[in-house]
C-alpha cells in the first residue's frame, strides 16, 4: 500500500494497493478526487509499476494523469465511481418516499494517511458534506474501509466473506448520520466503466453459511 505516490500533500487522496505475483500484478488505485472511486488494473508484467501526473490529474483537465508502465504490459482494467447516497423510507400506503440524494462529490474527505495501516493493509475514507444544512452529519461521517490481504481466508467482520491474496475488500460504513425520516434506508449508487466489448452482469443469490454466519444473507457477485 502507498498513499499519494510522487506527492507530498495530503489535500487530496490516492490510495495504490498492489498485489505481485510470479508473472503478473494487480493494481487497485482508490480516490476520492472528485466522487470515490477505484480502478483496477491487471497486467501480465511482475514489475508493472503505477505513475501518475499529479499536475495534470488536479487540473481541469485529468484524463490520461494515471497510467501503467509499461502500457503494454495491461491485460484489463475497469473502474467503479460511488456517485450517490440515497435516503428513503417506505411510508405507507404512499409507497416510498426518498428525500434529497446526497452527493458524494460535493463531499470533504479527510486525509487517509490518518487511518492508513502498513501492517494490517487496512485504509479508511471518511467524509461529509460540504454543506450540511440539515445537519445530519453534525455528529456522524460516511466511511470507505478498505482492506488488502497478503493470504486466503475470511474477513473478521459479519459476514466473514472469503477472501484470496489477490482481494481488496470494501466496507461501506455510514455511522452517527441523523435519519430524515423514522425508519430510514440508506442506498449507495455506483456506476461501473468497463472498456469497449466487455459488458457486466449482475447476479443476486441468497446463501447461508451456519458456520461463520447464523443467518441467510445475500450475495451479488458482479
Amino acid at each position: 500500500m502507498e498513499y499519494n505516490p510522487g506527492w507530498n500533500s495530503s489535500s487530496v487522496n490516492l490510495l495504490h494497493v498492489r498485489a505481485v505475483g510470479p508473472e503478473d500484478t494487480l493494481h487497485y488505485v482508490w480516490s476520492s478526487i472528485g466522487a470515490p472511486s477505484v480502478l483496477l488494473v491487471a497486467t501480465r508484467s511482475p514489475s508493472s509499476a503505477l505513475r501518475v501526473n499529479w499536475t495534470q490529474l488536479l487540473s481541469p483537465s485529468p484524463a490520461g494523469a494515471v497510467w501503467i508502465d509499461p502500457p503494454d504490459s495491461v491485460v484489463y482494467s475497469t473502474a467503479v465511481v460511488f456517485t450517490k447516497l440515497f435516503e428513503f423510507s417506505e411510508a405507507k400506503p404512499l409507497g416510498e418516499l426518498f428525500y434529497p440524494t446526497y452527493d458524494l462529490a460535493e463531499f470533504s474527505w479527510d486525509s487517509l494517511n490518518h487511518t492508513l495501516n502498513h501492517t494490517a493493509l487496512t485504509a479508511e475514507l471518511r467524509g461529509v458534506p460540504a454543506t450540511d444544512p440539515g445537519g445530519a452529519f453534525a455528529n456522524g461521517s460516511l466511511a470507505f474501509r478498505v482492506t488488502a490481504y497478503e493470504a486466503g481466508g475470511r474477513a473478521g467482520p459479519l459476514p466473514s466473506l472469503l477472501h484470496t491474496a489477490d482481494s481488496s475488500q470494501l466496507q461501506f460504513i455510514l455511522a452517527g448520520v441523523l435519519p430524515r425520516g423514522n425508519g430510514s434506508r440508506f442506498a449507495l449508487q455506483l456506476a461501473a466503466v468497463e472498456p469497449p466489448g466487455a459488458a457486466r452482469r449482475l447476479r443476486a443469490r441468497s446463501s447461508i453459511d451456519d458456520e461463520y454466519t447464523p443467518s441467510v444473507f445475500q450475495v451479488s457477485p458482479l
